[in-house]
């Protein structure tokens, strides 16, 4: 599966709820760290300001929106907030029989995780994890 397809996937477990930049990068993050193997193609994260970053989720997520899978809209505090369109989470639920049951467990788990964490609680959590991903860090709790 493309990479893109699985970042819809973890837009669409959201339900509803909008990711954050910080949320987004991580979930990402995680699902190429726990299930490899579900991508045919990989980001490459990078440690910086917040943790393990890569520009290409963003990418996808743009290009998916000019598809009209994707929704970015402004926060009241300036930042991006990203979500699945009603076809774009139509289009997830197809793409999931591509997966493992096991896989779709775990993208659900780490769905879950990052958005019920706080910020803070989910940069600790990941430089916990992964410290070398602290190595750029603005970030200090």
């Amino acid at each position: 599966m493309q990479r893109h397809d699985i970042t819809l996937l973890m837009l669409a477990l959201a339900e509803g709820r909008p990711y954050s930049p910080v949320q987004i990068q991580k979930a990402m993050f995680l699902a190429d760290d726990k299930i490899p193997e579900a991508f045919d193609s990989r980001y490459h994260f990078e440690p910086y300001d917040y943790g393990p970053f890569d520009r290409h989720v963003y990418i996808d997520i743009e290009d998916m929106q000019e598809r009209g899978l994707t929704e970015i809209r402004i926060s009241p505090r300036g930042w991006n907030l990203y979500e699945a369109t009603r076809e774009g989470q139509g289009r997830a639920s197809a793409l999931s029989g591509d997966l493992t049951a096991g896989q779709r467990v775990m993208l659900r788990r780490i769905s879950r995780l990052v958005l019920s964490l706080s910020f803070s609680d989910l940069l600790s959590a990941i430089y916990k994890g992964y410290p070398h991903m602290r190595e750029r860090s603005v970030f200090r709790d």
